[in-house]
């Protein structure tokens, strides 16, 4: 019976691969990975040789059951398996997630290979009272979806972590002033783990106004 592993990487700084990661990654039979450019990029940074015939795309694309049900046939003829994202930590905000149901459903065993996350690098950084918290992920792409759901995350008396893709930065940002208010304090981290890394706690009305334009830069907002 094959042994899933399900393998965190960098999130941006190549110095953050664990020699854990290297050694998994060079000992799969296969690599289930989210885009083949990225998975390159990142074994030729690693300088690992990996023959890409070992890689099989896993992504958002992957939604047909036949083709879930090949890759898992694919999987079970296998020792030692590996799913990485195009960064972080597999299994939140990609389709990781659905490999793991197909796997309990095949008693594969699941292993994990810790690593970088967004989440817990931003959560480490910051003062807030992180016993309890609320992760909301991604928000819809919709804006009055997104406001709605906003309007939800409010009633909540504790942390929100919010995601989204670097060219919505703001948009989120200008949706939780709406929603909250201009004072609200918040935590706007921005490309974590790299030189142009930034970690900001203000008024969300401040970072509207400092930051909106940043058109591409990685983020991780926490409503305080």
């Amino acid at each position: 019976m094959p042994v899933v592993y399900i393998a965190s990487r960098d999130i941006g700084n190549y110095k953050d691969n664990t020699e854990r990661l290297k050694e998994i990654l060079t000992e799969s039979d296969i690599i289930l990975v989210e885009s083949f450019r990225e998975a390159t990029t990142l074994f030729k940074n690693l300088n690992l040789n990996i023959d890409k015939s070992k890689l099989i795309e896993f992504s958002e694309h992957t939604k047909k059951a036949k083709d879930i049900d090949d890759i898992m046939t694919k999987i079970l003829n296998c020792k030692t398996v590996s799913l990485i994202s195009d960064c972080g930590t597999p299994a939140l905000e990609d389709p990781g997630r659905e490999l793991l149901e197909y796997c309990y459903s095949y008693n594969i065993k699941v292993k994990p290979i810790p690593g970088v996350s967004s989440v817990t690098a931003a959560i480490m950084c910051l003062p807030f009272n992180f016993r309890e918290f609320y992760y909301a992920g991604l928000l819809p792409r919709d804006d009055r979806e997104r406001e709605r759901k906003l309007i939800e995350l409010k009633k909540l008396n504790v942390p929100v972590i919010v995601l989204d893709t670097p060219y919505r930065l703001s948009k989120v940002l200008n949706a939780v002033k709406k929603i909250y208010s201009k004072n609200k304090i918040a935590a706007l981290c921005m490309d974590l783990t790299l030189p142009t890394e930034e970690i900001i706690i203000d008024e969300i009305g401040v970072l509207c106004s400092k930051y909106a334009e940043n058109k591409k830069r990685e983020f991780v907002l926490i409503i305080k």
